[in-house]
Formats: structure tokens, sequence, C-alpha cells
């Protein structure tokens, strides 16, 4: 079966670091990525390296389908976000793609996303290093001979589906709440719990085996498949805040879990 190879790579100061595993190992699709700095508006410093790059790839894998892409090298989100969305796209094109990022150029921070992702994503890494390391001459930094690596990286537990679902019908509830409102940005919003274990079930995130036909005992079985889903979330996970109040309960978002939701905002 034809297994379709795609690279991700990451602009820099760098010639041969990035083009040779490409020359070596020609993929079918290569996503390079340049550099914007967006809080300060700097773009990349190293589009003569990228036009020498590509004017390579072209003249020797005229096949290769590049696709040019602009991120925020020190955005870590944002990194993640663009990754996942290669990844998702490349995915339900052809499920048995082998997808492949360079973590050797670019930024410590696309490297550290990238790594991240590949964990989270089932991809592949290689970094790859010289025998001539040169970072105060001209030129590239890496010279000699060229020597790729696949480091050895620790899995990283992703949170299962039904959190992840839990956390953006909350966020789509807040959004509902507080649309066309007038309210101070510094307000911490928030829904109701009694609210959000309604729409668990109505949007069928959640289910019940039997519905009881006594309508407290079947409240009382919403809550209590919902309890332990959204005490985890609360709890262990910190991605929500539960208010201790005795009645009508509020649920907050915390920041860990905006984070998560921005990292999982386009792919789970």
């Amino acid at each position: 079966m034809f297994i379709k190879q795609v690279h991700i790579i990451f602009n820099s100061r760098e010639t041969h670091r990035i083009t040779e595993p490409l020359l070596n190992h020609p993929p079918n699709i290569l996503y390079y990525f340049t550099a914007f700095i967006r809080e300060t508006g700097q773009k990349d410093e190293n589009m003569d390296y990228l036009e020498k790059n590509l004017n390579l790839l072209n003249d020797n894998l005229p096949q290769l389908e590049i696709i040019q892409k602009e991120v925020d090298y020190t955005d870590y989100i944002e990194v993640m976000q663009e990754l996942s969305k290669i990844i998702k796209k490349e995915r339900q094109e052809n499920q048995n793609c082998k997808i492949y990022i360079n973590v050797g150029s670019g930024s410590k921070v696309t490297a550290i996303a990238s790594v991240e992702a590949s964990e989270l994503w089932n991809c592949d890494i290689y970094y790859v290093y010289s025998t001539k390391y040169d970072p105060k001459g001209k030129g590239p930094e890496h010279k000699g001979k060229m020597i790729i690596k696949e480091p050895l990286t620790f899995p990283i537990k992703k949170p299962k589906k039904i959190y992840i679902d839990i956390l953006r019908l909350i966020e789509k509830m807040i959004t509902e709440r507080y649309k066309n409102k007038e309210y101070d940005d510094s307000i911490n919003k928030y829904i109701y719990k009694k609210h959000l274990v309604e729409r668990l079930y109505t949007e069928k995130i959640m289910t019940l085996k039997s519905k009881n036909e006594d309508e407290r005992k079947l409240q009382a079985s919403k809550y209590m498949k919902s309890k332990k889903y959204l005490n985890r979330l609360n709890s262990e996970l910190d991605y929500i805040n539960v208010s201790k109040d005795k009645r009508n309960k509020k649920i907050f978002i915390t920041d860990t879990g905006k984070e998560i939701l921005n990292i999982f905002k386009y792919y789970f």
C-alpha cells in the first residue's frame, strides 16, 4: 500500500541541515514554516536561506509539493495549533500517512511544541546535527557531514476525548450566556452546573443506559454519572473550577483549561 510521507520544517540559518534529510528521504508534501513574531512585528531574518533551500529542493525534487506557511516562533499555542491543523488535514486525506517533523531548525519554542505534538498525535521527529558546528562563522552554523537522529521521547498522557468535549461545551455555553451582554472584560465568566449537566445529555456527550420514568430519579442518575467527570476536570486535571455554593454551583474554566482548549482547538 502506498504510504504518503509528509515533512514539516521551520526556517532558520541553515541549508544542508534542512535540505539533506529531504533529499535523502524525499517526501510527497513539505510544509515549510517561516517566522513572524507578532508581538514585535519582526519578520523572518533568514529569508535568504529559505530562497536557497527552496531553489535546491525545486531543482532536485521537482515533483515535491511545497506549502509555505508562517507562524510565530515564540508562541507555543500557535505552533501547536498550526501543527494540529496540518496533521488533521493529512490524516483525513490518508490515515496511513507518515508525518515527520524536523526539530533541529526553527526556535526552541517550535522544537518543544513539535516534540509534544509528535507525542499527542503520533508523528515522528528527527534532529539533524553535523560533524562541524560553527555558530560564529559566516553562513550556516552546521557544516560537514550531516547526521540524523530520532530522539527517544517519553509519552505524553493525552486527556480522554470526553473531557475535551465537556470543556468545549462549557466554553460554548459561556459564550452563549454572555453574548450580547454588557460586562466588564475582567470578570470571571461562568455557567451554572445544573445547566451544564442537562446539556451534557441533550447534546449526547453523555448517555444513560436506561432512563428512569421517575423524573427525580432520572435527574439523580444524570448527576451521578456526570459527577465523576466534572470532579476529575476540577480536582485532578484543573481544567475547571466549581464553586462551593450549596445551591446553584457555578463552573469556571481555569487558565489551564483555556490553554488545553487552545491546544486542541483544531484537532484532538
